[in-house]
């Protein structure tokens, strides 16, 4: 059992890989971190809710059999709390040179990053963001503004992605605020025209992935334990050291 304590979620950012196939062995190497397993028994499928297919769609953890362990929930039970139970929720985002991981036993969850220049492109704002999103953006300082859009236009990424709806859905349904004027806080999802699920059991946490750059985490905690216990700040993310994760053990792809 690994003595660290956890956080609910768990972020990793690294570079890039050279392609999809290699930055899904990056996430199964990071499933088996978290869940204290061979990495060998832990492997990244995919599945599409809307038309079944298994060539794109959420990525899902899966594990061999016999390739769990009586450690399996240790590094995701915080001290003093429960043990963590349920399956391993994952997410994965790139932008630029940097992929980021999401990984949380919590619910579904969703991970965004972006580039702050990608989001100031000509037009971005028209597809993106509704009547109160405008407003707020038109209250920011110059300055301030292209962060604050590429941090409200991440919370709506990473919120779609965890309830796995993605772009099917129109983001400007989405109504997204910051506290502090956008320059603190994490991100609150106040609305959303046609959600399958109750608003406020989507949780954001937004983190610093790096330079030029901005991340959100959303995280689907209805009908679960740890639902009431989620602050209004969203959920505890915890930022792991891409070099903890590849000294795991080596595997074949």
């Amino acid at each position: 059992m690994n003595p660290e304590r956890a956080g609910d979620v768990f972020v990793v950012v690294a570079p890039r890989g050279a392609t999809d196939a290699a930055d899904r062995l990056f996430l199964a190497i990071a499933a088996s971190w978290v869940l204290g397993l061979d990495p060998r028994s832990v492997r990244i499928a995919r599945f599409c809710p809307h038309c079944g297919g298994q060539d794109h769609g959420r990525p899902l953890v899966a594990v061999s059999p016999g390739g769990r362990s009586g450690s399996s929930t240790a590094r995701l039970a915080a001290a003093g709390s429960p043990p963590a139970c349920g399956p391993l929720h994952v997410s994965l985002s790139r932008a630029g040179g940097s992929v980021a991981l999401a990984l949380t036993l919590i619910g579904p969850v969703g991970v965004d990053i972006e580039s702050v220049d990608a989001t100031s492109r000509g037009g971005f704002d028209e597809v993106a963001f509704g009547p109160a999103e405008h407003a707020a953006l038109a209250e920011t300082a110059s300055e301030d503004a292209a962060g604050v859009r590429a941090r409200l236009w991440t919370a709506k990424e990473a919120a779609l992605k965890c309830t796995g709806d993605g772009l099917r859905v129109d983001p400007r349904d989405l109504t997204v605020s910051l506290p502090g004027g956008g320059c603190g806080g994490s991100p609150r999802l106040h609305a959303w025209r046609g959600a399958r699920v109750p608003v406020d059991a989507i949780r954001l946490h937004g983190f610093a992935p790096g330079p030029g750059l901005v991340g959100t985490v959303a995280v689907l905690a209805e009908g679960t334990p740890a639902a009431g216990t989620l602050s209004a700040d969203g959920p505890t993310v915890r930022v792991v050291p891409a070099a903890d994760i590849r000294r795991q053990p080596s595997r074949r792809a």
